[in-house]
């Protein structure tokens, strides 16, 4: 379907375009993610990127991430052309976009056949860190298949579930060390006080 079919949306309302233009991932805000997941798609894209193979990703979750764009939720094609559309201004480049049931791709004025194909081969597994993953893989394939071979990272190594409560846990415990030794400074200062006072009478 192509772009122009899509319904008319201003940047603003459509919250991967706002982030799309001067980043290269677009994360939903409302996800929960952690870390080592969206550093190693980061790290894959900017791989890519350097030797030649640059490409934007927006992970759609739910139909809110696509702002006023809602009625493209489960079309990630079409949402590929539009987002594309809207990002032309500043870029003009290959873009990817995931959604549960699969993947979308543009380049502004350029085929996307060969970009197609290798996506068809590929599948989004569940759960947005799941999206994240498939994410990676498929920036990999696409640049590899492009005649720039990309290493995908080994898998993140996941101290926590989703969300960051691992990195919580570790701020409260840190905090909570920070805490007990400050009493003890509290404690043993004063001591060390008193008997180097009395030592010196």
């Amino acid at each position: 379907m192509a772009a122009s079919s899509a319904p008319a949306a201003s940047a603003d309302g459509d919250p991967a375009s706002d982030v799309l233009y001067t980043q290269w991932v677009f994360f939903p805000f409302e996800a929960s993610i952690r870390k080592p997941v969206s550093q190693r798609l980061e790290q894959v894209v900017q791989s890519a990127r350097s030797d030649g193979y640059p490409i934007k990703v927006a992970i759609i979750t739910i139909p809110a991430d696509l702002g006023t764009a809602y009625v493209l939720w489960r079309k990630p094609q079409q949402y590929a052309e539009f987002l594309g559309q809207e990002l032309v201004f500043l870029y003009k480049g290959r873009l990817l976009i995931v959604m549960p049931n699969g993947f979308g791709v543009f380049h502004y004025k350029r085929s996307v056949a060969a970009e197609r194909s290798v996506l068809a081969r590929l599948t989004v597994a569940q759960g947005t860190e799941g999206m994240v993953d498939s994410a990676t893989t498929a920036v990999a394939k696409l640049a590899t298949a492009a005649g720039h071979p990309i290493p995908v990272p080994p898998p993140a190594v996941l101290g926590g579930p989703a969300g960051g409560s691992g990195s919580k846990l570790l701020d409260r415990l840190i905090i909570a060390a920070a805490g007990a030794a400050f009493v003890i400074l509290l404690v043993v200062v004063p001591v060390v006080h008193r008997r180097r006072a009395r030592a010196a009478r």
